[in-house]
């Protein structure tokens, strides 16, 4: 999961500065634990513990959930994550400089997708799975998750958004995403094509359909693919780079962007690929970043 290294994420880093809060993390690794037994592992009062638990639990970095017991009920906590990616920003002179929109992930105008397939929104499934018909319906546009085997989906970026074009210097395009296994496989590898107005972006490859732990956002009713990587598209004047490695020579001046008419993107899962994995999209209330597509516009 990435983090960004500011103060809107100083809850985050606060939990970590205590050595107890350290000791509860690592003793959380391999299995999930109330607060009675954190309590006597570290040799610590019941109490003590509940509450470093309560700040580690405000960071998200733990989950709590209470369950019922022999007697009563009790505080079962597990780790979310164990992998963080620590992301130190830029200083900007010029705030005003960059622009940032989102896409939900059900707002697309285009799909061409084969089963296994399926949109859901936070609290239903939208029609039935693996039947490719209900990409069509209505209710798409508040889908916070679809997946399909292979196949296309393309999203419409606003032309407002390109006003001046020749000041840009950088377009940044990122969202959560992941493989599409029947069932769940975390060892699933797929082969993702990305392109912008028909100009190659790339491919990244997924390693695997993503469900063993719990998505930090997805609801608890959810029953299948739980979360997925986050993937950032940089294109600037030298060329495209994907989670800052670079992997072609697309540029903005190939991307032809215009004030005047939308720039289209698309997400592709050929089945004559190396890796014919499939595609599971995350958006709101979703997976472990709760977005959909951002869009980030840098003007020099």
């Amino acid at each position: 999961m990435q983090i960004n290294v500011n103060s809107s994420n100083l809850n985050f880093f606060n939990a970590l500065a205590s050595n107890t809060r350290l000791k509860i993390i690592k003793h959380l690794l391999p299995n999930h634990k109330n607060i009675k037994d954190l309590a006597n592992e570290l040799n610590l009062s019941s109490t003590i513990v509940a509450k470093h638990v309560e700040i580690l639990e405000q960071a998200g970095i733990l989950k709590c959930e209470i369950v019922k017991a022999q007697r009563g009920v009790q505080k079962i906590c597990r780790v979310v994550l164990t992998d963080y990616h620590l992301v130190f920003e830029k200083i900007s002179s010029n705030d005003s400089m960059i622009q940032e929109f989102e896409l939900p992930i059900g707002n697309y105008f285009h799909h061409k997708v084969s089963p296994t397939c399926g949109l859901a929104t936070e609290n239903k499934l939208i029609g039935i799975c693996d039947d490719n018909r209900y990409f069509s319906h209505p209710e798409h546009v508040n889908a916070g998750i679809l997946w399909f085997a292979h196949g296309e989906i393309s999203y419409n970026i606003p032309s407002f958004l390109f006003e001046n074009p020749e000041n840009i210097s950088e377009l940044e395009i990122s969202f959560e995403i992941c493989s599409e296994a029947p069932g769940i496989n975390e060892d699933f590898l797929s082969d993702i094509y990305f392109s912008l107005n028909s100009s190659n972006l790339g491919c990244w490859v997924s390693t695997g359909d993503f469900g063993k732990n719990k998505g930090k956002f997805t609801p608890k009713w959810w029953y299948l693919t739980e979360y997925g990587d986050l993937v950032t598209i940089k294109i600037d004047h030298n060329g495209t780079a994907i989670n800052n490695e670079l992997v072609n020579s697309t540029t903005l001046n190939d991307l032809v962007l215009s004030a005047q008419s939308d720039s289209v993107f698309k997400i592709n899962s050929p089945i004559k690929t190396k890796n014919p994995g499939g595609v599971n999209l995350f958006g709101k209330h979703f997976g472990n970043y709760d977005q959909g597509i951002k869009i980030k516009i840098i003007r020099s």
